[in-house]
């Protein structure tokens, strides 16, 4: 066999490749996947696949299935499946299925797993596929103060906990303390905590000393700075109402136990001095007698 034969033969073979591939190429193509705004936990949305018909034939017996076994979504209204009797060529049709997202839903990308069968030229054909649906639960960020006796005029220590009520879990949260009148921060100005898991805590402790001037109601700026599963950026801004007593108040109210410390002070002085008088009077009577 001469060269020539051989790349006449090579150049058949791969035009024979290349009709078979077209021949078996799928037909149906999937245009767009499109839905009604965001979705999220509880409430319901209605998905639009557009189906597109790219080949030279008609296609029969068209069934769209959405398999929602392992994603937090389920049928609503409807069922999980939409059918057409044919989709013409170069024509085009919408699958429409109303869902729900579940209550326990967290913030996330879902791929939901899509396959569709058909007839085309009497071949029964399958397409699998995966859509894609973002689920937006944002965090629900509470900030509370724990009881703690507060004092003027004196160094206090107290904890601000942080509780992520929200169905998604935070992450890179960062509590700034704002600035108060007649308060000096003796602690970091700013505190990270990192990530709060969905329905947990975490606390930051707070070291400073209250001027006696400062009023016994006051609030507390708070800053906290995090993100949620799908990276947004959130800045909220919190109040602490302290309630800041002096000691005597205290002691009035029956928050505190006095204090007898300068007495017992006093009394210890006063112990020391009679007791250098009675050494000194002893060592008088004492020089006499002799």
């Amino acid at each position: 066999m001469n060269k020539i034969v051989k790349i006449i033969l090579v150049v058949f073979m791969f035009g024979l490749m290349i009709i078979s591939t077209i021949g078996f190429a799928s037909a149906l193509v999937i245009d767009s996947v499109s839905m009604v705004g965001e979705i999220e936990p509880g409430e319901t949305n209605k998905i639009t696949i557009k189906l597109k018909n790219d080949g030279s034939e008609d296609i029969e017996d068209v069934n769209i299935l959405l398999d929602l076994v392992n994603v937090p979504f389920a049928p609503f209204g409807s069922a999980s499946e939409d059918s057409f009797d044919e989709i013409r060529e170069d024509k085009t049709k919408y699958a429409e299925f109303e869902i729900i997202t579940l209550n326990n839903a967290k913030s996330g990308v879902y791929k939901i797993p899509l396959t569709i069968t058909y007839i085309e030229l009497g071949e029964k054909k399958i397409k699998n596929s995966l859509i894609s649906i973002i689920v937006d639960s944002k965090p629900i960020i509470d900030v509370n103060l724990e009881e703690r006796l507060l004092l003027k005029n004196k160094n206090n220590e107290f904890l601000i906990t942080i509780t992520n009520k929200g169905l998604s879990d935070v992450k890179f949260l960062e509590v700034e303390i704002g600035t108060l009148n007649y308060f000096s921060l003796l602690s970091s100005k700013k505190q990270y905590i990192g990530s709060i898991d969905s329905d947990d805590f975490d606390s930051i402790k707070v070291r400073g000393f209250f001027k006696k001037e400062i009023l016994d109601n006051v609030e507390l700026p708070i800053i906290v700075k995090y993100k949620d599963d799908l990276s947004n950026e959130y800045v909220e801004n919190f109040k602490i109402s302290l309630k800041v007593y002096s000691e005597n108040n205290a002691v009035k109210l029956g928050l505190m136990e006095k204090s007898y410390t300068f007495f017992y002070f006093i009394g210890i002085f006063l112990i020391i001095i009679l007791y250098i008088f009675y050494k000194k009077l002893r060592k008088k009577t004492h020089s006499k007698i002799d």
